[in-house]
């Protein structure tokens, strides 16, 4: 941390110990302070981080309704939204999908696998692509293998890291930005990780963060969020995605061109693009205009 940081933070640190007895030299678990986030202890940085967000799902849903205006105006700035299984959607995928982009917030997915194989890993990101393309998707679609079936069905090291990869070649040349959600154990003991050419998506509560091609980090599972009743799973990005994953151009979803601005599909209007205009239906689908 610069000089003039570690400064302005123990000042504050100082100001609150007058005020507040009970707190002394100590701030919330990761909250923001001058532009840096404190960690589980109240103290130290977290070294690197960007933005911090929240992954939902139907246990949040289900323990409340989401004030998602309030959620937008505190320090969470992405929202992680499950999407599910191979055709077994999070019956609130839709509605947190909509609601996060209405209140300005930049949104992920969370996929669960449950493929045996590489073939079955491109048949869930087909699904999945389906699934997103009418969504504004502005951070990683994720994959999560961590399956007992997999291990019970004695599937090693290196087909697992073949069918991570199989699902996130097909993610990323739709146009999108893929990433794989692993804890410790996953990542080092059933992955061949240093073969895995995506982004990582750590899950490790606590302090530590740091693990090869991480740029997101699930810190803990029992967070607290103006605007979510109960406990949420907390994360914290450490790569600025408008920078490494372009929201505007055209886009190959499922054998079919799209045509996105600003990570949204293009529809039911006329637009120019390099020199050509493009006239898009209700669905996407486009034709030029002479």
């Amino acid at each position: 941390m610069k000089r003039r940081h570690k400064r302005a933070v123990l000042g504050l640190a100082l100001l609150l110990a007058f005020q507040s007895p009970v707190r002394t030299l100590a701030f919330e678990p990761w909250s923001n302070v001058n532009g840096y986030w404190i960690s589980a202890d109240g103290k130290a940085v977290v070294k690197g981080a960007l933005a911090k967000g929240v992954t939902i799902s139907k246990y949040q849903n289900r323990a409340g309704d989401i004030n998602w205006k309030q959620l937008a105006k505190s320090d969470v700035s992405f929202v992680m939204v499950r999407l599910g299984y191979y055709k077994d959607m999070d019956p609130y995928f839709k509605e947190n999908m909509s609601n996060a982009e209405s209140v300005g917030l930049d949104t992920g997915i969370c996929f669960y696998g449950n493929a045996t194989d590489v073939k079955g890993a491109e048949q869930e990101a087909r699904y999945v692509l389906d699934m997103v393309k009418d969504y504004r998707v502005s951070y990683p679609i994720a994959y999560d293998v961590e399956s007992q079936e997999l291990l019970n069905r004695g599937a090693t090291k290196s087909q697992i890291t073949d069918q991570v990869q199989a699902f996130c070649k097909v993610i990323e040349d739709a146009g999108y930005k893929a990433a794989v959600l692993g804890n410790s154990e996953w990542l080092t003991q059933h992955m061949e990780t240093k073969r895995i050419s995506y982004d990582i998506w750590y899950s490790r509560y606590g302090m530590a963060h740091t693990f090869e091609n991480r740029t997101l980090w699930r810190c803990t599972d029992s967070g607290s969020v103006p605007g979510i009743t109960g406990s949420v799973c907390l994360e914290f990005a450490f790569e600025d995605y408008r920078e490494t994953y372009p929201g505007t151009g055209w886009r190959t979803v499922n054998g079919k061109r799209y045509y996105y601005k600003d990570y949204r599909m293009v529809k039911s209007m006329t637009l120019w693009i390099e020199d050509q205009r493009y006239l898009f239906d209700e669905k996407g689908n486009s034709q030029t205009i002479r």
